[in-house]
């Protein structure tokens, strides 16, 4: 039995991920604080604070995933962490002169 040549196969494959990458990108939590201006040093304090609270939450509940959870997302609200809700946001008022 003959295979299906390379090229079709490879656009499927392409097509899949494509697809796919998306829909897996829209299930992450978003966290932001609103205090952060600068996206390199968010990222920064992001990673910090993700990891304390995440040794935190592992020494309070080390065999509880959802009791962790709660317990990482209150430490990081603590922090200034806020869950992004995948809405955009607009400024709708108008600049005071």
């Amino acid at each position: 039995m003959r295979r299906p040549p390379l090229l079709p196969r490879l656009m499927t494959a392409l097509a899949a991920i494509l697809l796919a990458a998306p829909l897996l990108a829209g299930c992450a939590t978003q966290w932001q604080n609103p205090d952060i201006k600068d996206s390199h040093e968010a990222k920064v304090r992001f990673d910090q604070d993700s990891r304390a609270c995440d040794v935190i939450a592992g020494e309070q509940y080390p065999l509880d995933k959802n009791r962790q959870y709660k317990v990482y997302s209150q430490c990081m609200n603590d922090r200034g962490w806020l869950i992004r809700d995948g809405e955009y946001r607009f400024n709708t008022r108008t600049p005071k002169d």
